[in-house]
């Protein structure tokens, strides 16, 4: 399992004025966006920006194949995302919103 993302929740129709900010101010780059999700690179890190009650802020780690299928053994549902990504949405034990993430077509 390793790091893949932070998501930082912003008001709804403030994707693109984010994501503006972040390449203006603190020189992003721009993987994605449209009115409801956006995703840049920053220094190395990428930050995507959701919207309420669309996804929570959270940390996303990437799982390999193996992880995967413990996971999926374990009762965890997967939802397919429109890149062709798979995830379930946990809690660490303080409550905080960790995304458990799948690409299949890179550990296929």
């Amino acid at each position: 399992m390793k790091y893949d993302h932070v998501a930082l929740q912003v008001p709804k129709n403030k994707i693109r004025e984010t994501v503006d900010w972040y390449v203006e101010n603190m020189s992003a780059t721009v993987k994605y966006v449209d009115d409801s999700w956006g995703l840049i690179s920053c220094n190395g890190t990428d930050i995507a920006f959701v919207i309420p009650g669309q996804h929570p802020p959270h940390v996303a780690f990437t799982l390999n194949d193996s992880e995967y299928e413990r996971f999926k053994s374990l009762g965890k549902l997967f939802r397919k995302h429109r890149d062709g990504s798979e995830s379930f949405y946990d809690k660490d034990c303080q409550g905080n919103t960790l995304e458990f993430l799948f690409w299949p077509q890179k550990n296929g």
